[in-house]
């Protein structure tokens, strides 16, 4: 996964920031949908030829809004979750670690699964560059 990539390369607080960047950006794009959709009924109750612009219009604004939401939910739910165990149990660093393994896949204990159902089953085994401590981030 191209996340683990950037986590292991970058570091988490960088990550963390670009995810939010992200995430806000298709916040911005939603909003931008909602207004395409909101000019298209307008549009199209002005009657005449160009109704079926009106119609285009919300159609394509719809679909903007449904994607961008989508991907702004999904990009904040993973960074939430991860930014939720990023700090060190020994010495509450935040941020602070270096990956020591990861995997796409579900831990053999079980994993999150509201974070598996959104494409976002991973997992981190981090330590702490602090203290030296180790911990799964799921």
């Amino acid at each position: 996964m191209a996340s683990l990539d950037r986590i292991r390369t970058d570091g988490f607080r960088r990550w963390y920031e670009r995810q939010l960047i992200e995430c806000h950006a298709w916040l911005v794009s939603w909003f931008l949908g909602v207004i395409v959709l909101v000019s298209g009924i307008e549009v199209a109750g002005a009657g005449g030829a160009s109704r079926m612009s009106g119609a285009l219009l919300v159609l394509g604004g719809l679909a903007v809004t449904l994607y961008s939401w989508k991907r702004y939910h999904l990009l904040m739910e993973v960074a939430e979750r991860l930014g939720e165990q990023a700090a060190c149990p020994g010495c509450q660093a935040y941020g602070k670690f270096t990956v020591q393994s990861s995997g796409p896949a579900p831990l053999p204990d079980g994993g999150d699964p509201a974070l598996e159902n959104h494409g976002g089953g991973v997992w981190l085994r981090a330590q702490c560059r602090k203290c030296g401590d180790e911990w799964t981030i799921k």
